[in-house]
């Protein structure tokens, strides 16, 4: 509900171009990048850093697994290969094949990094998705 209630804000402001809205979550915020977009229709685009499946037991509905094929949405994804809370194998990939977004609309980068990616990269990366998707910024 406090996700709808900030886009219906964000709708009401001159200065926001709602049609072009973008998820960005961080670890279980990027663990909720499985659920939040398959509630919200008006996220267009989902940038997830360090996420993955949460590995606890959940009711089912807030399971990740029962919302990951209603992500349809271009998905970026940047992990940590040596990444403790969200392993790769157990983890990253599984979430990443259930996403329902065609596969031509989503990418995934694993950094030889733990619970993290470079600065660097995630900057670039991030801005190359949002370009591509939603164009330049136009000053």
């Amino acid at each position: 509900k406090d996700l709808g209630r900030s886009v219906d804000y964000l709708e009401t402001r001159k200065d926001i171009l709602a049609d072009k809205l973008a998820y960005f979550g961080i670890s279980w915020g990027g663990a909720m990048g499985a659920i939040m977009p398959a509630i919200e229709d008006r996220i267009k685009l989902v940038l997830l850093y360090v996420a993955g499946m949460d590995q606890t037991k959940a009711f089912p509905e807030a399971d990740q697994i029962n919302f990951l094929s209603r992500v349809t949405v271009p998905v970026l994804m940047l992990n940590g290969q040596y990444d403790y809370y969200f392993p790769v194998e157990a983890s990253q990939k599984p979430m990443f094949d259930l996403l329902g977004t065609p596969p031509e609309h989503k990418r995934q980068v694993i950094y030889p990094s733990s619970h993290f990616a470079p600065r660097t990269e995630l900057i670039k990366e991030t801005l190359a998705w949002l370009d591509k998707y939603f164009g330049p910024v136009n000053k």
